[in-house]
């Protein structure tokens, strides 16, 4: 089930292919399979609706949320671990900058509260290219219906790795639409051989417009830390691999 809010209010709360081995599960508790969401990508980025739909605060006051998603006006990425939020923008120079307040506002995000996971060890490495599969096959072995959105996050090293922070309009989408953005919008741009962090991300398939870019069934955050400031930073994820003894988390 996918909640959209106008106004904010309490969500009612292996070997062959995947090759990952079950780490440990907290039976007790579950996750309902209710999904937060404010607007989509098409409203935020291809009409320019991206306006803030909620306040923060407002969700990360509650225990165990977890999500993605994009500062009002575009200004910056926005990635919440379990009720901790990483917010990041991009200076006048291009650098990463943590952003910070009360009343931030987010334009589009995505996520749940999950109070348990199932953990799983990535046993062997994954390219790019295998990224989304790996975690539909996953889910699907762990007896999760992927008709329907989830969440997930990983934390370990991951190979490959492209990210962007966008300040003010989406890099992505410029580039598919051969937009040449002007400086003053330009995002920051990364990209790594390897980089040790966390992913928090949503699994969703034929979302493409609403919760993913074209060609992909993933949205994924990296929390990470930025060499530059030596502090943590996020950024969107347009492509990452999974390095060998990463830990896969799925909603019990």
């Amino acid at each position: 089930m996918i909640i959209h809010y106008a106004t904010w209010k309490r969500a009612t709360l292996a070997g062959t292919i995947l090759a990952l081995g079950v780490l440990s599960s907290r039976a007790e508790e579950s996750w309902d399979r209710t999904l937060v969401q404010y607007g989509t990508m098409h409203e935020a980025i291809g009409q320019q609706h991206h306006q803030g739909r909620v306040v923060l605060n407002a969700l990360v006051d509650h225990p165990h949320f977890f999500g993605v998603a994009a500062v009002e006006k575009l200004e910056g990425e926005i990635t919440v671990f379990d009720s901790d939020a990483t917010i990041t923008g991009v200076t006048a120079d291009g650098k990463l900058e943590s952003i910070r307040g009360q009343d931030i506002q987010a334009t589009l995000l995505v996520g749940a509260y999950v109070p348990a996971w199932t953990e799983y060890k990535v046993e062997s490495d994954v390219p790019p290219a295998g990224f989304d599969d790996r975690i539909r096959d996953a889910a699907s072995d762990a007896g999760i219906d992927v008709s329907k959105p989830f969440v997930f996050t990983i934390e370990g090293e991951f190979n490959d790795v492209r990210v962007h922070v966008i300040n003010g309009a989406c890099p992505m989408h410029a580039r598919m639409k051969n937009i040449e953005l002007p400086q003053e919008q330009k995002p920051f741009e990364g990209n790594y051989q390897t980089v040790r962090g966390r992913l928090v991300g949503v699994y969703a398939s034929d979302a493409v417009g609403k919760l993913t870019h074209p060609d992909t069934s993933t949205h994924v955050h990296l929390i990470f830390e930025d060499d530059a400031s030596g502090k943590m930073a996020t950024g969107h994820v347009e492509q990452v691999g999974l390095a060998k003894g990463a830990v896969l988390k799925l909603p019990s």
